[in-house]
């Protein structure tokens, strides 16, 4: 009724990395504040926090400052969408109507089915399954003008879906 209880004398290991898994954390880590996406990258911190506070000191001075420099990048923070709420979606499978412009200034409104998250260096798109064109598109989420998650679901069949997109 209380949870689990280690009896005296028994502890749990330090979590054990070695220092290339420790600089890949740290690069990873840091890549994640490249995506102007403040609620990954609270969580992306997070992580080196807790993986801070679990490593021997040995490994520890490699998460904190790794000798490998990762810029801040030049990607534009969307203003009109939420990036947590589209990863949301993603995750429940919810449609989305965006109003959005393309390259050329063009603009549309869609229905979508978000199916992946596309992170690229200067870049963030979402995968999408588009009922208007009736195929997968992807959308720049700095060019969406606005986006509504709707309460109507897609098939969840995820695997299928992002098979085919691949």
């Amino acid at each position: 009724g209380i949870g689990y209880v280690l009896r005296k004398g028994y502890d749990l290991p330090p979590l054990m990395l070695t220092t290339e898994e420790a600089e890949a954390m740290a690069v990873g880590v840091r890549m994640v504040r490249r995506l102007r996406d403040p609620d990954l990258q609270q969580a992306a911190d997070s992580v080196l926090s807790k993986l801070s506070a679990t490593v021997p000191d040995a490994v520890l001075d490699t998460l904190r400052a790794p000798r490998i420099w990762v810029s801040s990048g030049s990607v534009a923070k969307p203003s009109a969408v939420d990036l947590a709420e589209l990863r949301s979606a993603i995750r429940a499978a919810r449609k989305l109507v965006v109003a959005y412009t393309d390259e050329q200034g063009r603009r549309s409104r869609r229905t979508i089915w978000p199916i992946a998250m596309v992170y690229y260096v200067d870049a963030t798109l979402i995968a999408a399954w588009c009922e208007l064109r009736s195929d997968f598109r992807h959308f720049r989420v700095e060019r969406i003008r606005s986006c509504s998650v709707l309460d109507e679901t897609f098939p969840k069949d995820a695997a299928r879906l992002l098979t085919q997109w691949l």
